[in-house]
């Protein structure tokens, strides 16, 4: 190990919190804000808000908020919502932006506040929503885990724009600088190409516009 280099030692959390995906950020939040963890890595979104209380690595994907209906049912965008049932996890950054893009296209539409993904496919499938709104790459996953007793269509258009980034404590210079060195390594060396076949590459290839978000963000050393 060079002089340059610093060991670093991994230790995990698990938290427990019955599937509700806005307390979990919530949770994290704070923890990484008092000290108990350095990082966490998630689909957290970069939020000027959020940068009162931590802080953020460079973008680490970008996403935009989308939603699902049953096969054969209208998906051109947020337009074929109006007057319809749309489930989406409370408290989540999903919700804000899609109740600012109904509001900015003066559609009116019921929103079903629910706690988890599940829920959320569940009221879908029971007719008790008419649509779920999440995250496109999410909603993507969803999909194709329950193709097999659920056909869904996928929006057309994204209502939102969704960047992530690595949450990590505020006024820790030198982490951050070391959290963004690694990063934009991956990013330069193309060395982020086998991390998404391996974990996304069943979604396809990367869009037009995460493949611009590698490349700005490959920064030199």
């Amino acid at each position: 190990m060079s002089a340059s280099e610093t060991q670093v030692t991994d230790e995990f959390f698990a938290v427990n919190t019955g599937g509700d995906l806005a307390f979990l950020n919530g949770v994290l939040k704070v923890m990484i804000a008092d000290g108990s963890i350095d990082l966490e890595c998630g689909i957290s979104t970069i939020t000027l808000s959020r940068q009162k209380q931590v802080d953020f690595s460079l973008m680490t994907w970008v996403d935009g908020g989308s939603f699902l209906v049953k096969a054969n049912r209208p998906h051109g965008g947020i337009g074929d919502l109006a007057g319809k049932k749309i489930a989406v996890i409370a408290g989540t950054t999903t919700e804000g932006a899609l109740r600012d893009a109904l509001k900015r296209d003066f559609i009116e539409a019921d929103l079903i506040l629910v706690k988890e993904h599940l829920e959320g496919l569940k009221a879908l499938d029971k007719g008790q929503a008419d649509a779920y709104a999440s995250d496109q790459t999410v909603l993507i996953g969803l999909a194709l885990a329950v193709r097999e007793t659920l056909a869904l269509n996928l929006s057309d258009r994204n209502y939102s724009y969704e960047p992530y980034g690595l949450t990590l404590r505020r006024n820790d210079a030198d982490f951050k600088q070391a959290v963004n060195q690694a990063l934009a390594r991956l990013y330069r060396t193309g060395q982020v190409a086998a991390i998404y076949d391996r974990w996304f590459g069943k979604l396809g290839k990367p869009s037009s516009m995460l493949s611009a978000m590698f490349n700005i963000n490959s920064l030199p050393e």
